[in-house]
């Protein structure tokens, strides 16, 4: 399979750099207004040739997929550009900026016949996917209670991240990643509740509190934070009928297990082997694009995980909780 990466930053270099390890995957093209000193290290170590703008790369022949790792408000332009262009689709989470270009992204996937996915990549970490699957088998019986946390520091200011209207501050940025978590885990979501700083104009600080009510009556609560004071924080912590599952990512175990008295539930410490989640994603993609099965994170995970992530902007503005389907309390 042969690549072309848009995005110049950090996570376009990263992408790159993992292109060159998997087997079978070529590195041909690169291109952003700006291009990091590690993305162009790359393309020389690998022969591939750097341009200013994606009109380039979509343009190749030579090029059978790309992964855009742009700002958030420009992904739709050019993922419907790569793939009007016979091209495959990875891009970075979240999928679009509205749900109208997210829909547009997934509609020119269909007419085009090529593969679109969202980088939901903490689908991918290993202490996520190893708690999705112990809930999701039983091990901890019938859940009650789930609550994730993502924090760290606000965005450098000269950066889009910073500017709310192009990429959704940190409800769209960090918390997007624990929405589709959850969602993936005790599926559709029926009722959301939250309170956030975004209409406050504090500078320097965004931070969102969410109330999640699941068809299945687990009740979530997750937290995203940009006011955080020294480095980033994760966790997860699921409390059901036999047992509670937990993740802190600055515990030495990474994630823990705690059945009730007599259970048979263990930790398989085959689950927790190293992995470079960006890589399994990668290569989940390349795999799907070469006549595979579907990767564990779909266009549709993305646009349901962007439409939560709204809803909790929208619940924000104005007060009030947003019902989706199936609720009508």
């Amino acid at each position: 399979m042969r690549y072309g990466v848009i995005g110049g930053g950090g996570m376009g270099s990263y992408h790159a750099h993992n292109i060159t390890l998997i087997p079978g995957a070529t590195l041909v093209a690169c291109a952003a207004p700006e291009l990091n000193d590690a993305i162009r290290a790359t393309a020389q170590h690998v022969g591939a040739t750097c341009f200013a703008s994606a009109i380039e790369i979509c343009a190749r022949t030579d090029i059978d997929a790309v992964v855009i790792a742009t700002p958030t408000d420009t992904h739709a332009q050019i993922a419907v550009l790569a793939m009007q262009s016979g091209k495959h689709v990875l891009v970075e989470k979240p999928l679009a900026r509205t749900l109208a270009d997210a829909q547009r992204m997934i509609d020119a996937a269909k007419q085009y016949g090529v593969k679109l996915q969202c980088g939901q990549v903490v689908r991918y970490f290993r202490e996520y996917a190893t708690a999705h699957q112990l809930i999701t088998r039983g091990d901890i019986g019938t859940v009650g209670v789930a609550r994730t946390s993502r924090c760290g520091a606000y965005p450098a200011a000269n950066t889009w991240f910073a500017d709310t209207a192009r990429s959704g501050g940190v409800a769209l940025d960090l918390l997007v990643h624990d929405l589709d978590w959850l969602r993936w885990t005790f599926g559709e979501v029926t009722r959301v509740y939250a309170r956030g700083l975004i209409d406050r104009a504090i500078p320097d600080r965004d931070t969102v509190m969410v109330i999640l009510r699941f068809a299945s009556g687990v009740i979530g609560y997750a937290e995203a934070n940009w006011s955080y004071p020294n480095g980033f924080h994760t966790s997860i912590e699921v409390a059901g009928s036999n047992g509670i599952v937990a993740h802190r990512n600055d515990d030495v175990l990474d994630i823990k297990l705690r059945p009730q008295a007599g259970s048979s539930a263990r930790l398989a410490q085959d689950l927790l082997a190293l992995e470079d989640p960006y890589l399994a994603q990668l290569n989940d993609f390349n795999q799907w694009c070469a006549g595979g099965t579907a990767p564990r994170s779909t266009a549709n995970d993305g646009y349901e995980a962007l439409r939560l992530s709204l809803a909790v902007l929208e619940s924000v503005h104005t007060g009030r909780p947003v019902l989706l389907q199936g609720d009508a309390s």
